[in-house]
């Protein structure tokens, strides 16, 4: 049977936009929970200041009374201006295994993305790259982080079937932390900090840890605005992420590399592993799902390596052996025995030179897809 295809126009649709995903994968043992709330706040215009700069649609695929299928699509002004030629993403994509259902889901956002002079359609992706973006292609056999997509090992095959190339890669990797922290790694942070003499801070309070976040994006919009996945983030959300995330974050996870004169010349930012915690939440802080993501902060046996930024005059010298040393020994401190490095481009060689000091292994590679529209 063919399936139906619904815009998402009122609340009771919203909401089964949000569950669909915990239907689709109940009891999966490696698929990691959102918060209902934090998506349904992400997805509306009320709460997500990207919609001021963004057009929005959600659809539903319906099949014999029953959903079957969504997707959003989106179109950020901010990286039309920035490319010229507005592009659309596709994001929140999820299908049963059926390719009448992952057809209808695309054209329609396809459709969508023509009616409004789109050029190309790409994703996985959010609203830019701080959000979750690319779909699984490699590991599926393993628990996915809170901050990445988890998605079935027939949704790639059915993309390619649907004439979706390959646009870009990222690579994830696992590491085992030595104890005590490999010297030769130990050796040259010291050496760098004593040749640049910099230091390194963490915030010690409410008001420095929003400083933090203003420094983090500042820093973000002058690092990686020649990256292919850069999108320029607005004040206003720079605000709504420093709030919900980086605002919530134990402070010991975070540091600065700071120079006397110069100030911050790099950041980092870790968090406990809550891929477990947020699986017992199952997408509610209440009654007990609160407690479960408390508890990750204090008794867990592993982190995860979110973000490190290094302005571009420093990075040739070694100011990401400064930053990986000081949360490494955060890690080693916390009693963690390994550590999760969130996605990093395939072809970034300044990080991923960083693990040939450590035994490791690549866990997983993901991907977005495009597809051209004229």
């Amino acid at each position: 049977m063919h399936p139906e295809i619904k815009v998402v126009n009122n609340s009771a649709s919203h909401q089964q936009f949000i569950d669909f995903p915990f239907q689709l994968y109940k009891n999966h043992p490696h698929w990691v929970p959102p918060l209902r709330q934090s998506e349904m706040a992400w997805l509306q215009a009320s709460k997500n200041p990207a919609f001021q700069h963004s057009e929005v649609e959600l659809f539903l695929a319906w099949q014999n009374g029953k959903v079957v299928g969504r997707v959003a699509g989106i179109i950020n002004h901010l990286e039309t201006e920035r490319l010229g030629k507005p592009h659309a993403r596709f994001g929140w994509l999820d299908f049963v295994d059926d390719k009448q259902v992952s057809a209808a889901l695309l054209q329609a956002v396809e459709t969508w993305a023509r009616q409004h002079n789109c050029v190309k359609l790409k994703g996985p992706d959010g609203f830019n790259s701080l959000d979750k973006n690319g779909m699984l292609v490699e590991g599926f056999d393993r628990i996915g982080a809170m901050t990445t997509l988890y998605n079935y090992e027939y949704y790639p095959e059915h993309l390619r079937g649907l004439g979706y190339k390959k646009e870009l890669e990222w690579l994830e990797i696992q590491a085992k932390l030595p104890t005590p922290f490999p010297p030769k790694i130990t050796r040259a942070a010291s050496m760098i900090k004593d040749r640049y003499n910099l230091q390194v801070k963490r915030p010690k309070s409410k008001m420095e840890m929003i400083g933090f976040g203003k420094m983090v994006f500042k820093m973000l919009h002058e690092t990686y605005q020649h990256l292919p996945v850069f999108v320029p983030i607005s004040e206003e959300q720079q605000a709504f992420y420093i709030k919900n995330y980086i605002g919530l974050l134990p402070p010991k996870f975070l540091c600065t590399v700071e120079h006397e004169t110069e100030g911050p010349v790099g950041f980092g930012v870790t968090m406990p592993n809550m891929a477990r915690a947020m699986q017992k939440a199952n997408g509610k802080l209440f009654p007990f799902g609160f407690l479960h993501l408390l508890l990750a902060q204090y008794s867990n046996d592993s982190g995860d390596l979110t973000l490190i930024g290094v302005k571009e005059a420093w990075r040739k010298k070694g100011i990401h052996s400064v930053i990986f040393t000081e949360l490494g020994n955060t890690f080693l401190n916390q009693g963690y025995t390994y550590f999760n490095v969130n996605p990093m481009l395939e072809d970034n060689q300044n990080v991923l030179t960083l693990w040939k000091e450590f035994e490791h292994k690549i866990t997983k590679r993901r991907r977005t897809f495009y597809k051209d529209l004229q």
